[in-house]
């Protein structure tokens, strides 16, 4: 027969060989579901907000959800204590009770650890944190968890933060350390006592310890030599009340490893909840975590006085407190009735123990400070822990997988539910948003097409007809041009011409006084009528911006919210239809036709312009004819006879230019027809133009037609969303995913 330390240690092995794996992975499944579920009720609640179908509306109401969530969330809670339980590699005995109950006590005599590792004296609370004392064949090893300034805040500070209402809550412990935290309890402070630990013992001590407290979010390990135990568990207070050791306020927990006492104990460890009864907040969160995650019997230990000996409130408030963290407690707890040789407590023990009516595995009467009697005790736990514990796990998950198949099921029928909604619905939508798009665009006697048809036909009439009219553009500018030129004609308009032009005979000579001049004004004649650019560009960009104004009025395009109906507006929809639509050829063309229409200076006007500014050259190129010369200068011609030439010249050569120019007034209006016609061949009498238009709008069409057509595709999106995620909870709510069980 296996001794009891082999029985132990083959029920740790069968618990944790793929137990916790299996959890691990229905919690993930699991909390997939609750977001799935989550999703959908979130959609019903806007769709029973905004549809106005009452069939769709009953169908959504008849979905009972009911309180699905929160059984989910308690089955995340269970399924988290049973990983946790069954990833140990230790079946752990809870010790727990009241301060000063004996506690620490029971735990030297069963461990053989002294006063150095567990301090214990009677009437306090010496152990401050929670210890685990491991079975382990060797000499004793010691390894104190430290908390990170996350758990310190979390589990520590916060809760006194939240239970006496103080704000604000600080965020790390820099905000901690600067809070202002009166002497006394602030108006609403629950219990004074409660206030009193969190600021006499962690806000004024805070410097005393915060320099174990780890950064960051995870506690870390640190080993110890046994002679320094006592520093991170005890607590020791003066006459005042006030502590006088610090390092257990930055202790989250202490392992101690060391061979008991017993020698046939195996893979065991012993869980020294800190004792309960005073004010320290953090105590009962310790202890409702140790209860839910940390053992998995617990040993209650209580010792009454002799004098006034019976169960009180606070013990069987323990008791339940205990009983909604474990499962299944009446299986898992002993009661032990500390006997105590000094104060002669025997009669209150018996008493006790004949009047208790909290249900427990058994109930003993020991001497917790005698090593034989705590381990007669030991003894019986251990060999129930042998023979029964598989078997309360093993009902304590069947009965988590029972609700799992039960919350599993009543996801199915809410799916069946959900699949109710909208139910035929949706393909009578697709074809009335088809329909509606299809009479929309219209054919040639109706609709869109017709409409941008004849639109851009009158353009082009219109166009057509301009051929026969000069460019009210470029005739305005080139009537501003030659104002400027008779108004600013350089030398001619100088306030004392004869003067500056005497100064510069006398600089050089007659003639080249005359040639320089002639240059100068041939120069600032070609600066001037640069600017008949102006006017071209004012001819294109009305061709563009008629062509706009067109696509958003009678084509509903203004799907550009940030351009107006001009040249960018056609640049916007050029580029668009490169980058999105770039398979739509026969439009893209079509556009990129009109929008590189340009009339510029150099190749319009400029060739007009020079061949008369010629005539103001000096240069006699060869086999040219001689031209006519106003003045032939000589060494003796005057300042006067200069100016006189020169403003015969300036005259002749500007009259000249405005002649060939007004020849030219009618080549914008020629050349923006052209191009509109090429821009309409392309995109509306092409034979691949209008099925490239009705792919573009069908893509488009939420935005051109929003309230004939943006409604109902919307509906039809709120429809595919509720499909989608009634699929994806179906997806999730498979029976396979949630059974860990086999």
């Amino acid at each position: 027969m296996p001794s009891r330390a082999e029985q132990v240690a083959n029920i740790v092995e069968r618990r944790s060989r793929y137990l916790p794996e299996k959890i691990a992975t229905v919690e993930k499944k699991l909390q997939a579901e609750a977001s799935a579920l989550y999703n959908l009720e979130t959609q019903r609640e806007a769709l029973l907000q905004d549809n106005t179908n009452n069939q769709v509306l009953e169908d959504l109401k008849a979905i009972d959800f009911g309180d699905i969530q929160s059984g989910i969330n308690s089955e995340l809670i269970v399924l988290s204590k049973l990983r946790s339980r069954f990833s140990r590699n230790t079946l752990n005995i809870g010790v727990m009770g009241l301060m000063g109950q004996g506690k620490s006590t029971l735990l030297k005599s069963l461990s053989g650890l002294s006063d150095r590792e567990i301090p214990a004296y009677e009437g306090a609370a010496c152990t401050a944190v929670r210890s685990v004392v491991c079975n382990q064949v060797g000499s004793v090893q010691v390894r104190v968890i430290l908390h990170s300034e996350k758990t310190f805040l979390e589990e520590v500070i916060l809760p006194y933060y939240r239970t006496l209402k103080l704000k604000p809550e600080p965020c790390n412990l820099n905000e901690f350390a600067l809070a202002s935290l009166p002497e006394q309890a602030p108006v609403g402070a629950t219990d004074e006592a409660v206030y009193q630990h969190l600021l006499s013992d962690y806000f004024q001590n805070l410097e005393q310890y915060r320099h174990l407290i780890v950064p960051g979010i995870e506690p870390q390990q640190k080993v110890i030599p046994v002679e320094e135990v006592a520093e991170y568990v005890r607590q020791e207070r003066n006459t005042q009340g006030k502590l006088i050791t610090f390092k257990h306020l930055a202790v989250r927990e202490v392992n101690i490893f060391c061979p008991f006492e017993n020698p046939d104990v195996g893979q065991i460890a012993l869980v020294d909840i800190p004792g309960l009864g005073d004010s320290k907040l953090g105590d009962e969160t310790v202890m409702l975590e140790t209860l839910g995650k940390a053992v998995d019997v617990v040993l209650f230990i209580t010792r009454p006085d002799p004098q006034r000996y019976q169960w009180r409130k606070v013990d069987t408030d323990l008791y339940d407190t205990a009983a909604r963290e474990l499962n299944n407690l009446a299986g898992r707890a002993f009661m032990v009735i500390n006997h105590s040789q000094r104060t002669d407590n025997m009669h209150a023990c018996r008493a006790l123990k004949d009047s208790l009516q909290m249900q427990v595995v058994s109930c003993e009467i020991a001497d917790c400070s005698n090593s034989d009697d705590a381990n007669q005790v030991f003894d019986r736990i251990l060999n129930y822990l042998a023979e029964h514990i598989l078997e309360i796990d093993q009902e304590y998950a069947r009965q988590s997988q029972e609700r799992l198949l039960k919350i599993q099921q009543d996801i199915d029928l809410i799916i069946q539910s959900a699949r109710k909604v909208f139910s035929g619905t949706d393909n009578n939508l697709s074809r009335m948003i088809d329909d509606t798009y299809d009479d929309l665009f219209g054919t040639d006697r109706d609709g869109w097409w017709r409409e941008i048809t004849i639109a851009f036909q009158n353009l082009r009439l219109e166009f057509a007809k301009r051929c026969q009219l000069p460019s009210h553009s470029l005739e305005s500018s080139i009537e501003r041009v030659y104002q400027n030129c008779k108004e600013n004609a350089g030398i001619l308009t100088a306030d004392d011409p004869e003067n500056e032009i005497n100064q510069q005979i006398q600089a050089s000579n007659p003639m080249k006084a005359y040639g320089d001049y002639r240059d100068l004004l041939r120069t600032l004649l070609s600066d001037r009528f640069n600017n008949l650019d102006e006017g071209l560009k004012e001819s294109t960009d009305e061709v563009k911006a008629r062509i706009a104004e067109i696509l958003i009025t009678s084509g509903k395009l203004s799907i550009f919210p940030n351009y107006s109906a001009d040249s960018e507006f056609i640049k916007a929809f050029r580029e668009f239809l490169e980058q999105e639509h770039s398979d739509l050829r026969r439009l893209l063309l079509g556009f990129q036709i009109i929008d590189s229409f340009e009339l510029s200076y150099s190749g319009l006007i400029e060739p007009q312009i020079y061949q008369h500014l010629v005539e103001l050259s000096n240069i006699q190129l060869p086999n040219d004819e001689p031209q006519d010369v106003t003045l032939k200068v000589g060494p003796n011609t005057n300042a006067d006879l200069i100016f006189n030439a020169l403003q015969i010249d300036y005259d002749r050569t500007v009259a000249r230019i405005k002649a060939a120019l007004e020849e030219l007034i009618y080549q914008p209006s020629i050349a923006a027809y052209a191009r509109i016609e090429k821009f309409i061949d392309n995109i509306i009498y092409h034979k691949e133009a209008q099925k490239d238009w009705k792919k573009f709008l069908r893509r488009v069409r939420t935005k051109v037609w929003a309230q004939e057509i943006g409604k109902l595709e919307q509906e039809q999106k709120l429809q595919q969303d509720w499909l989608n995620s009634v699929n994806k909870l179906e997806e999730v709510n498979r029976v396979e995913t949630i059974q860990f069980l086999t």
